[in-house]
Formats: C-alpha cells, sequence, structure tokens
C-alpha cells in the first residue's frame, strides 16, 4: 500500500506545533504566527479562529469534542486558552498555578479534566498542573524529584496518564530520559526507565508519547547526534530503544506517528537544528522500527502526529504546515499542489521584509530562538509610516549577548493580524570569515602541528597522497584536503571525523582551545568554504 503525504492548504506560516482532528474532516492547529485555525474539510480551508499576542508562543493542544478543547503556550504571561463552542478563545492565565511556568504538553481525557506538563526548559521546575472543573481551580505537582525538564503528556482517564522528558541537570547535554507514569491521577509517580538495563546516551530526553492501543506505545527521543525512539508493547510497563538507522542518519526527532504496529514515521529538525541545515528530515518504517528508510516527502520540521478514531483511519502531521496522508492515488492528483516558502540564509544580520498598510495603528515584529524562546522585540511602533519595510536585526539580544546559530523564526504582528517567517543562521560570521578565521588558525598552529603528523597523509587535488605535515605552511591546502579526504563534511559538524573522532575523543582531544574548536565548528556547519588565495 502507498503511504502518500502531501502539504494541506493550511495558512502558510512557518511553523505549526501541533494539531488535533476529531475526525476526517474536523480540526485545529496552532501556528508560529500565533494563530488558532480551524478546518472542516479536510484542510482544504482554513479560518483564524483566535491570534495571540505578538510575544506568546502557542505549543499543545486537546479536544474531548467539537465543543470542548485546550491550548496550551510556553510563555508565561500567556499560558492556557479554552473554548466551549469551538470557536471563540478564552484566556485561563489569570486562575492558573505558578508552576509549570510553561506548558508543553496538555492531555484532556475527558470534559473539564486537563493535565498539563512542562517546562521544556530544564533550568525551570518541572511540573504538571491539574484540573477536574475545566479549569476553576487548579492543583500544581512539582516533578522537581522526577526530572528537571518535561515535554508531552497523555492521560487515558483522570487517574491513569503519562508524561515525558528528561532529568539530570539544567542544561540539554546532561539529560536523559525518563517516562513518568501515575495510576492515582499524579499524586505518586514511576519511572519507567529507571530500571529498563537501557545504555541512554547523556544529551537525549523524550519529546512526544503516543499509545495506538493500550499495549503498544511509541515515544520519540530528541537528541542531536544519535536519534532513536521508544517502544513498548506491554502497556508501558517496559520499553526498548529503538536507533533510526536510515540512510540520512536523521537526529533531533520530535514528532512520532504509527499507522499501526508496523508502519510509522519519526521527523523534526534533522541535522539543521544544531548545524545550520534548512531542511527538517523525516524517517519511515514498515516493520515496527526494525529498520527506517528516509521520508522526506512526508513533510518538513514534523512535531507531531495525529490519526483519526474512524475506519479508514485519516492521518496528519504538523510541522512546516500541516500534512495529511492520503492513501487514494486519485485524490492525491487531484489535490492542488502546495508549495512552503523556502527558507532563507542569514549571517550577519536578519533582514525581515514587511508591508504595512495604509492607517495601520500597531506593529510589533518579534524573534523566536530554535526553542520557540522569544530572543528579541525588534521593532514596536505606534502609528508605523505605511509602505514596504525592511527591518534589520543583528543577532544580539537586549543584552548584547550573540543570540547563536541555527533557525529562527520572525512574527510581524500588525493590528492583531500575523504573519511568520523563517531564516536560518549556520554560523556567527560569513562562509568567508570563517575560511579566513580557520585559516589564522592553522597558521598560528603549524609549528606545533607539524611536530605531530609525521605519518599521515591526505589527497591533493589530483587525488595523490601528500603528506600532511607538509599542508601546514599552506593552510588552504590543508583545507581543501581535509574536505577532499572525507575528514570533513560540509555543514555537518557533528558527522566530521576531524571535529567528532580527532579533536572530540582522539588524539587532538584537549589540545586547542574551545574557542577554536567552536571556530572549527561554525566554518563546518557553514559549508567548509575555502577562501581563495590572495596574493
Amino acid at each position: 500500500m502507498a503511504f502518500n503525504w502531501r502539504p494541506t492548504n493550511a495558512p502558510l506560516q512557518t511553523r505549526y506545533d501541533d494539531i488535533w482532528f476529531l475526525g476526517p474532516e474536523t480540526g485545529w492547529a496552532v501556528n508560529s504566527a500565533g494563530q488558532i485555525v480551524h478546518t472542516e474539510d479536510a484542510g482544504a480551508t482554513w479560518t483564524v479562529q483566535h491570534t495571540v499576542d505578538a510575544d506568546t508562543w502557542l505549543r499543545c493542544m486537546s479536544f474531548t469534542s467539537a465543543t470542548d478543547g485546550w491550548v496550551g503556550s510556553i510563555t508565561r504571561r500567556q499560558r492556557l486558552w479554552k473554548t466551549e463552542d469551538g470557536k471563540t478563545w478564552n484566556d485561563m492565565t489569570d486562575p492558573l498555578p505558578p508552576l509549570p511556568s510553561a506548558i508543553c504538553g496538555i492531555s484532556s481525557p475527558a470534559k473539564g479534566v486537563v493535565f498539563a506538563s512542562g517546562t521544556q526548559y530544564p533550568n525551570r521546575e518541572a511540573a504538571v498542573m491539574h484540573t477536574t472543573d475545566g479549569g476553576q481551580t487548579w492543583n500544581s505537582i512539582s516533578m522537581a524529584a522526577h526530572a528537571n525538564l518535561l515535554i508531552d503528556t497523555y492521560f487515558v482517564d483522570d487517574l491513569h496518564g503519562w508524561v515525558v522528558g528528561g532529568n539530570g541537570g539544567t542544561t540539554y547535554d546532561q539529560l536523559k530520559p525518563v517516562v513518568m507514569f501515575t495510576s492515582d491521577g499524579g499524586k505518586k509517580w514511576e519511572n519507567k526507565l529507571l530500571n529498563s538495563g537501557i545504555d541512554f546516551p547523556t544529551g537525549e530526553w523524550g519529546w512526544k508519547i503516543q499509545f495506538l492501543n493500550t499495549q503498544v506505545g511509541f515515544v520519540s527521543l530528541e537528541n542531536d547526534t544519535a536519534a532513536a525512539i521508544l517502544k513498548t508493547t506491554d502497556g508501558g510497563q517496559t520499553w526498548k530503544r529503538i536507533p533510526i538507522n536510515d540512510p540520512q542518519r536523521n537526529v533531533e526527532l520530535e514528532g512520532i506517528g504509527f499507522l499501526n504496529d508496523q508502519v510509522g514515521w519519526v521527523g523534526g529538525w534533522g541535522h539543521g537544528f544544531m548545524s545550520g541545515s534548512p531542511d527538517g528530515t523525516t524517517s519511515g518504517t514498515t516493520d515496527g522500527g526494525a529498520t527506517w528508510f528516509d521520508a522526506d516527502g512526508v513533510g518538513r520540521f514534523i512535531n507531531r502526529f495525529r490519526f483519526t478514531k474512524t475506519e479508514p483511519i485519516v492521518a496528519y502531521a504538523s510541522g512546516g504546515t500541516i500534512y495529511m496522508l492520503d492513501m487514494d492515488a486519485a485524490a492525491l492528483a487531484a489535490a492542488p499542489v502546495v508549495v512552503e516558502p523556502p527558507i532563507a540564509l542569514a549571517w550577519d544580520s536578519l533582514d525581515i521584509a514587511a508591508q504595512i498598510p495604509e492607517g495601520a495603528k500597531q506593529l510589533t515584529v518579534t524573534v523566536f530562538d530554535p526553542r520557540q524562546i522569544l530572543v528579541k522585540v525588534v521593532a514596536n511602533e505606534q502609528s508605523p509610516k505605511p509602505g514596504s519595510r525592511t527591518i534589520a536585526w543583528n543577532f544580539k539580544t537586549d543584552d548584547g549577548v550573540d543570540a547563536g546559530t541555527g533557525h529562527f523564526i520572525y512574527r510581524i504582528f500588525i493590528d492583531g493580524q500575523a504573519t511568520t517567517g523563517m531564516a536560518v543562521r549556520p554560523a556567527r560570521a560569513t562562509p568567508d570569515d570563517l575560511g579566513n578565521q580557520v585559516q589564522d588558525l592553522i597558521r598560528r598552529l603549524a609549528s606545533r602541528a607539524k611536530r605531530a603528523h609525521e605519518d599521515l597523509v591526505l589527497p591533493n587535488e589530483s587525488g595523490e597522497p601528500v603528506k600532511l605535515k607538509t599542508l601546514f605552511d599552506s593552510p588552504l591546502d590543508l583545507m581543501a584536503a581535509l574536505v577532499r579526504g572525507g575528514w570533513i563534511i560540509p555543514g555537518e559538524p557533528d558527522r566530521s571525523m576531524f571535529l567528532v573522532a580527532i579533536i572530540g575523543t582522539g588524539p587532538m582531544q584537549g589540545v586547542i582551545g574551545q574557542a577554536d574548536v567552536q571556530l572549527l565548528s561554525d566554518w563546518i556547519a557553514a559549508g567548509a568554504h575555502v577562501p581563495l588565495a590572495t596574493s
């Protein structure tokens, strides 16, 4: 059977974090413009039901009926919305307890019953909050004893449920996964991975959870170097870690979705999350996870899969836009072609183009970093001048700190109407600048390096072996030879042997400083550009 995915006609924004479909036709979604959108015709047309403030990031949603739904946000100031008619949305933040300060996962197993988990930030206290009266009162449950970070949650009723995340430290690189289970509504919790015997790598944590039935379930694991999932076949009592072994070596997984116990997909940021490659990658399996293949045709930057409880099952995914699984070849051929916008590259400055209409009263431009944290309010103007504008951001925060690399999402908010765009900053300087800095680094290390590389060789332009020590007298030739010899893979520092195996864990470990290691990583991420020789 063919499994063909296609984009729906959802409003073209740069990211959709979550979706919820009650059946094949009726669904909702939240996106990077701060919009809650709705369809009643399987994604052919959409309406914007609500738009939140310019600095608020919507993350998750849960519905129990066409009129009863909830939306959570990872922005502390506005954390929760509720609908009682499926159309209008009310801010429910005021009665909320202080914890969790961000809502990354939400589950409503019955009308008026809600469990919400957070935060996605390991330096904030993890917690779950719970209501049984539709949000009038809440119980806050600290999870600090169990986790440093909580992401997704899934409850089957008001007593039995799961939350996934990570534990081990206050930064992401210290974490290992946790899968927490409660059978009494959150009074007591048990980490089902505690005595699993799995040797989890550090810098990995749970992101999304899906149960196919009472016995079979899956958890996606976010990790920027080694993609994997968890699978259970005994109702979550025991779990197995399954590596993703597709040819593209997918990493940084977020969304996970299995149509049945054999057919499933995982997606997320791919190598692009940390290295700057603009396309989020997706992987698929048809044998329950034993083997995987590249499945980028599903969509990019997938954060959530949802499957209807109908026959036949209809599947949707949210990421770069909203995607739909169409197993009907004729319907797929007749579907309109939706072209997702390209993702720009930026180095020193992010130029944000805006069109200001006549009579506009308010313009706000905000920028969010790769983890959707508000980084900068770039513009905040009353009665802005109409016409075309280019608003430049120099990648600095309000404190003058460099905002780093990766994907940045900007939101243009004019009188309650929002549009978004995305740019990738692969490195903190242009490829030429980085190449020149690496050239200077090689010159600085040359005298010492020539004494330590007596027997190593690299290929020259003709493919003939040349002693490595002789190349230190010509830094540009050395840079080209490292790429030519496969020691460096342009655009992928985490797969470059020179950085990972030679400097990271091999003979050069600790020989050069962290700033120089970062320079080499940035240079590789930006494409390992070799500058032209100058006389």
